[in-house]
Order: structure tokens, then C-alpha cells, then sequence
């Protein structure tokens, strides 16, 4: 990983474990999520991790940061670094939305 990256990483990571934004990347919009998916034939795209991942995205993205890679890396360390019970809570939304998708 080149310098830029990798600082760009840091950077990334130190804003989305900042105490005032990690709590708001916990939140999901299920109704939001459930009518962007029923569009998607294959829900098994809906894991844990994935949720998580479009949290980041999304939050990457009102800070202006839309590099993929600065945000798979981000995403990768931030998982690693959290609880079970954190992310237990995108365990459960994605059971929750795989459930009402199939119903």
C-alpha cells in the first residue's frame, strides 16, 4: 500500500471510530435497506459484514471520501477492531432483512 493510502486509511479509520460517529454507524434504516434489496435477486448479499460495509460507505462519502479501496481497508480494520456484541447488532439486521425480503 502506497503512502497515500495508507494515510488515507488512517485517516478514514480514526473518523469512523470517533466517538460521535461510531454510534451512528450502529443505526440502520431497515425499511431504506429492504426496498434497495428487493431489487437485487440474490439475497445472500445481505450479511453482517455488507451492512456494515454500506454504513461506511455511506458515512465515507459526507466526508468527501469515495476511493473503494481507502474504504474496503477502512471497513476491514474497523470490523476487526469491533465487539461481538457491535457487531451482533449487523447480525441481526441482516437476519431482520432477509426475512422481510423473502416474505
Amino acid at each position: 500500500m502506497d503512502t497515500n493510502t495508507k494515510r488515507e486509511v488512517e485517516n478514514s479509520v480514526s473518523h469512523l471510530q470517533n466517538p460521535l460517529i461510531f454510534p451512528g454507524l450502529l443505526q440502520l434504516d431497515i425499511d431504506s435497506y429492504i426496498r434497495t434489496l428487493q431489487k437485487k435477486a440474490n439475497i445472500k448479499h445481505v450479511t453482517a459484514y455488507n451492512l456494515f460495509k454500506k454504513r461506511v460507505t455511506e458515512e465515507s462519502r459526507l466526508i468527501n471520501m469515495t476511493d473503494g479501496k481507502v474504504i474496503g481497508l477502512s471497513t476491514n480494520i474497523v470490523w476487526r477492531n469491533m465487539t461481538s456484541a457491535q457487531k451482533n447488532v449487523f447480525v441481526n439486521y441482516s437476519r431482520q432483512i432477509r426475512s422481510r425480503i423473502r416474505n
